[in-house]
């Protein structure tokens, strides 16, 4: 097994899943596919008028599979990386279990690739055999970590070729998020032995955004899970430990990512605080994403 399928510390926080639905659950298992699983249900009525910060889905580098049961029908979407933040299409009184997958994993037995996914939100026409079946035992299962294990059973009937892109490129996401977003492209070609013109190509050709954009996505995503260990800092306190040119740059990118500065993203962590579990949330009854990984 390879430094990527090993790498456990790839960053792809979702924080905004959370907020105004049901029940929220979510679990991070060291896994060489996915990074996070999740389970919620939504409301009958949404209304995205009061929350702006509703379903809002922001640069991770992943893709995450999204398994929905809605008015008796399965339903399945593939989101891919937005380049920056946006609202994803959300189904009233529905149930819904997601995977959120390494950078570079896909969903086996799919003809869309990572490029092709990247930056889209895109709702499979057609589910049947196989993939039915498995979504038929999902929603049978009330246990988040009983449907887990319904999805690893499944994911690893597969050989990973099925659902991984090359070992160049894997390689390039590992020294990448290793690295948090620090590392040059330019050392990185030096390292694998390639041009930095062809490694960049071909980064690209399979993920659909640059080595370049996977590095400020990284280097971003560290950034918010410091920010949610340690909201009460100050912001200037990041900047040069995430190795930020100046206030300016951070800011900036901050918000291109998520839609906020770093000052409100502070203080929306900090917004309510769960004695039961020390943890961020803003229902005692959730288990906010703010304590994961």
């Amino acid at each position: 097994m390879g430094r990527y399928q090993e790498y456990q510390n790839f960053h792809n926080h979702q924080p905004f899943f959370f907020l105004d639905v049901e029940h929220y659950q979510e679990t991070v298992l060291a896994s060489s596919y996915a990074t996070h699983f999740y389970t919620f249900k939504t409301h009958k009525t949404i209304n995205r008028t009061d929350n702006d910060l509703f379903m809002t889905c922001i640069p991770d580098g992943s893709i995450d599979i999204i398994f929905i049961w809605q008015e008796q029908q399965n339903k399945m979407e593939l989101v891919g990386t937005p380049y920056n933040h946006k609202s994803l299409i959300v189904y009233p009184d529905a149930e819904y279990f997601g995977v959120r997958l390494k950078p570079g994993m896909y969903f086996p037995g799919e003809s869309m690739s990572v490029r092709e996914i990247t930056d889209t939100e895109t709702f499979v026409p057609q589910i049947f055999g196989k993939v039915e079946s498995l979504m038929n035992q999902l929603f049978q299962e009330k246990n988040l970590s009983q449907k887990v294990k319904v999805f690893q059973d499944y994911i690893f009937g597969f050989s990973p070729e099925a659902y991984t892109v090359s070992e160049t490129v894997q390689e390039i996401l590992y020294l990448i998020s290793s690295s948090k977003g620090t590392l040059e492209i330019s050392d990185i070609a030096k390292k694998i032995c390639y041009s930095e013109r062809h490694l960049t190509r071909m980064f690209s050709d399979a993920m659909g955004y640059s080595p370049k954009m996977f590095s400020r996505i990284s280097r971003f995503q560290y950034a918010l899970q410091q920010m949610m260990k340690h909201s009460t800092d100050a912001v200037s306190s990041f900047i040069e430990v995430l190795n930020y040119a100046d206030q300016a740059h951070f800011q900036r990118e901050f918000k291109e990512f998520t839609g906020m500065t770093p000052k409100r993203f502070a203080k929306f962590c900090t917004a309510s605080v769960c004695p039961d579990k020390g943890c961020v949330c803003e229902q005692k009854k959730m288990v906010c994403p703010c304590t994961k990984s």
